[in-house]
């Protein structure tokens, strides 16, 4: 029987496409060891182009294959307009990738998204990136051995190969680098904190939850400045910004996030790390506000030994001042403290050398990779 590819258009349809990830991890022992189900409620409002601020500025198209009335694979479409603004190409992008062992079934899904994103006028695509580059992006080429940390993603081996005999090609890699609380030598950090505290004239304080809406805009600012020349970077709308915030705002510990303000009180760097749930979201099955569900959460959410540093970000004029040292010892001071002794830094470029130089000096290994691929269409 011939593949059969559909587009996704009503609700049902989608909780559907979310759902698919089940029936390609849980029927292998090892990747359903690892595998993380998605927050299905959480993707839902992902996937919705009337609720997530992303779709006013793209377009997205969902496609299922099916096979004698059985769905073998998942593929998301998507046009961002403002990359393509802001980076003058015709990029589109593909994520939310999920399939079955199988390549002509990988192809259908590659070859449909490919046909609407040439349809928008586009000339090349790029994934998986779910549904942005703010988002969830990245597919897993090493590190299958341990599950993925929160907003991070995971995949069977053989989605590379398929990848790759779809005619994809490596567009960027990226890496996760682990960092064992207990090799770090926090007093000679603390050290290099202070000094550079000193030299600088520089405070660092915890996030103010009271007056969490002008923290927002701080270090949405920040952001948007400290990564605009890096590859693929859209700056955050501010309706974006916000929805990302008020999602996270329950998981945040003030003592995780920080700021660096300069003499005159300007605040000129952030750091933001959020503790690793997924080691709770794994016993949930995708569904933590049933009630069932949220005991479960809520049980193993004792036990988080992990967190994962998201992002850091400091003003251009103040780069290569040993800010980041500030940060990371504080981070490695109130780790240690409460008994949270190993942290992810991701993602980084693998281009990025020094953000790479970065993790080496605090101990980091890098233990997981990451690929977007590209391909002309």
């Amino acid at each position: 029987m011939s593949i059969e590819i559909r587009r996704v258009k009503t609700s049902h349809e989608r909780k559907q496409f979310i759902k698919f990830a089940w029936k390609v991890y849980r029927k292998e022992p090892v990747l359903n060891r690892n595998w993380v189900p998605p927050v299905i409620s959480d993707y839902m409002k992902t996937l919705d182009t009337e609720r997530y601020p992303l779709y006013e500025h793209a377009d997205l198209a969902m496609f299922t294959a099916w096979r004698d009335g059985i769905m073998l694979g998942t593929i998301a479409a998507i046009q961002n307009r403002r990359h393509n603004e802001i980076h003058h190409d015709k990029v589109g992008f593909w994520g939310f990738f999920e399939c079955v062992n199988d390549q002509k079934v990988a192809d259908a899904l590659f070859e449909a998204a490919a046909m609407w994103l040439k349809s928008k006028g586009l000339d090349a695509m790029r994934g998986p990136v779910s549904p942005s580059m703010n988002d969830q992006c990245g597919m897993l080429t090493k590190g299958y051995d341990s599950p993925p940390v929160f907003l991070m993603l995971y995949n069977p081996p053989y989605y590379n190969d398929l990848c790759l005999n779809s005619g994809h090609r490596i567009g960027q890699e990226l890496l996760a680098w682990y960092i064992d609380q207990k090799m770090i030598d926090i007093s000679r950090l603390s050290k290099i904190a202070q000094h550079v505290l000193k030299k600088e004239g520089l405070t660092v304080r915890d996030m103010d939850m009271k007056n969490f809406d002008s923290e927002i805009e701080k270090i949405r600012d920040i952001y948007n400045k400290a990564w605009e020349k890096n590859w693929g970077f859209v700056p955050m709308t501010d309706k974006e910004f916000d929805f990302m915030a008020k999602s996270l705002k329950p998981l945040a510990d003030p003592h995780f996030i920080y700021f660096v303000e300069d003499r005159n009180g300007k605040t000129i760097g952030f750091s933001l790390t959020l503790p690793d749930i997924n080691q709770a979201l794994k016993h949930v099955n995708g569904n933590p506000f049933t009630p069932w569900g949220l005991v479960k959460y809520l049980w193993y959410k004792r036990n988080i030994s992990m967190f994962r540093t998201i992002t850091m970000g400091v003003l251009p004029e103040y780069r290569n001042k040993g800010i980041d040292s500030i940060m990371n010892a504080r981070i490695s001071e109130y780790g240690g403290k409460h008994g949270l002794f190993a942290s992810e830094m991701s993602w980084v470029l693998k281009s990025n050398e020094a953000m790479s130089k970065l993790a080496k000096v605090i101990g980091g290994v890098p233990y997981k990779e990451y690929v977007i691929y590209e391909k002309a269409i």
